[in-house]
C-alpha cells in the first residue's frame, strides 16, 4: 500500500470523511469500501499526507485482523513528496520496515513476465483428487501438498495448509479415495501460515492435532481470537481443541503399519519442525527441508537447511528410498545425498 494508491482508491469508492483528534492533533479519518468489501481507513494529518492506511481481513491463522501500513519522513522528490520511512504490520507482527532512499516519480517502468508464467494455464476447477503413492499412502497435490496414511480403522493426515477451503476439498477426496475410514489424527509439521491455515476445519471435525509441544499455546492463543469477517466452521460450531504435542519422538502403530514421527532439533527453518517416517514403506514425509526442483538435477537445490536434515536423518538411522515432500514432486533419498554431497562441494570452493 502506498500513500497515492489510497488518495486513488478513495476517490473511486464514494470515500467519507471525519475529523479526529488523536494525541492532541488534529486529523482527519478517510473511510471507503473497496470492491471486494475489505474496509480501508486512512489518517491524514495536517499537511495533508497520509500517515497511515488501515484495513481488515479474515485470516484463517489468525482470525479477524488489522493490517496496517505507516508513513513518516515525507521528503519532496521532483515535486512529489513520499514517506522515506515505511513500516508495515500483519496484527501484532511487524513485517516490513523500509527506508526509502530515492524515489522518481513517473518513470515508464518495463516488466518482463517470464514464459512460463505468461502460458501457465488457469487454475483447474475439478474437484481434488487423492493419488496413491503406494499401498495405504494418499497424497493431495497443491502448492502445498497434503498426505493421508491408512491405517487399520483410520487415517492420519499429514499438513492442513493454507487455508479452510483447501482443508474440504482434502477432505472429500480422502473420502472418496478411502470411504470407511474417518480421519483421526492430522500431523502439524510446523506452525508456518502456509501450512496451519486449515488446521481449524480438522477441529471443528473432532480431528486430533498432532504438532511439537511449542505451537499448542501459540494454537490456542490466536484461535480465541474473534472470527467475524470471515467466519470457519470452528467459529460456526465452537469446540474444544485436541493436542499431541510432541518434543522427541511419537510412535504410532496398528499391529501392522507403523508411524513415526520426529522432531529434529537445530532445523534452521522452523526450530519445531516435524518429520513423518514409515519404517516398512521406507518412506519419509517432510516440510520445507527439502523443495526438489521440477526436474532432478535443474540446480543443486542444497542449502545448509537440507543439510543439517540430512544428517539428522542419518543420525536417527532411519531405512529412507522415498522422500514425500509436502513441497514440489516425490523424490528419492539417494538425490537428496546427491544434493547435499554437490553443496558440500560448492562451499569447499567458494
Amino acid at each position: 500500500m502506498t500513500p497515492q494508491g489510497f488518495v486513488k482508491a478513495a476517490m473511486a469508492n464514494s470515500a467519507t470523511v471525519r475529523g479526529e483528534t488523536i494525541r492532541g492533533a488534529k486529523k482527519t479519518i478517510v473511510t471507503f469500501t473497496a470492491p471486494n468489501k475489505m474496509k480501508f481507513e486512512g489518517t491524514v494529518g495536517d499537511q495533508n499526507l497520509v500517515e497511515r492506511i488501515e484495513t481488515w481481513y479474515g485470516s484463517p491463522v489468525l482470525g479477524d485482523t488489522k493490517f496496517e501500513a505507516i508513513f513518516t519522513a515525507y521528503k519532496d522528490f521532483a515535486g512529489v513528496k513520499f514517506p522515506t520511512h515505511i513500516v508495515q504490520r500483519n496484527g501484532p507482527y511487524p513485517i516490513l520496515d523500509l527506508d526509502v532512499i530515492d524515489v522518481k516519480p513517473n518513470v515508464t517502468v518495463s516488466i518482463d513476465v517470464p514464459a512460463n508464467i505468461r502460458n501457465a494455464p488457469a487454475p483447474s476447477t475439478a474437484p481434488l483428487q487423492a493419488e496413491r503413492i503406494s499401498d495405504g499412502l494418499w497424497m493431495v497435490q497443491g502448492t502445498v501438498k497434503s498426505v493421508a496414511i491408512e491405517m487399520k480403522d483410520h487415517l492420519i493426515v499429514v499438513e492442513a495448509p493454507e487455508t479452510e477451503a483447501r482443508s474440504i476439498a482434502v477432505m472429500d477426496a480422502l473420502k472418496r479415495a478411502v470411504p470407511n475410514k474417518p480421519i483421526r489424527y492430522l500431523v502439524n509439521t510446523h506452525h508456518h501460515f502456509d501450512h496451519s491455515g486449515g488446521l481449524r476445519t480438522y477441529v471443528a471435525e473432532g480431528v486430533t492435532i498432532i504438532t511439537h509441544q511449542s505451537n499448542i499455546a501459540f494454537f490456542e492463543n490466536i484461535w480465541r481470537n474473534p472470527r467475524t469477517i470471515n467466519p470457519d466452521r470452528l467459529a460456526r460450531s465452537p469446540r474444544a481443541a485436541m493436542f499431541e504435542g510432541i518434543t522427541g519422538t511419537r510412535l504410532m502403530s496398528d499391529g501392522t503399519r507403523e508411524v513415526n514421527i520426529y522432531h529434529y532439533a537445530g532445523n534452521m527453518h522452523n526450530p519445531g519442525l516435524l518429520m513423518v517416517h514409515l519404517p516398512r514403506e521406507r518412506t519419509l514425509i517432510e516440510a520445507d527441508s527439502w523443495s526438489p526442483p521440477a526436474t532432478a538435477g535443474d540446480y543443486p537445490g542444497a542449502v545448509a537447511n537440507l543439510v543439517q536434515f540430512y544428517q539428522s536423518v542419518e543420525r536417527l538411522n532411519l531405512d529412507v528410498e522415498q522422500v514425500v515432500p509436502i513441497h514440489g514432486r516425490l523424490t528419492t533419498w539417494d538425490e537428496i545425498r546427491q544434493s547435499v554431497q554437490t553443496y558440500g562441494k560448492t562451499t569447499q570452493t567458494n
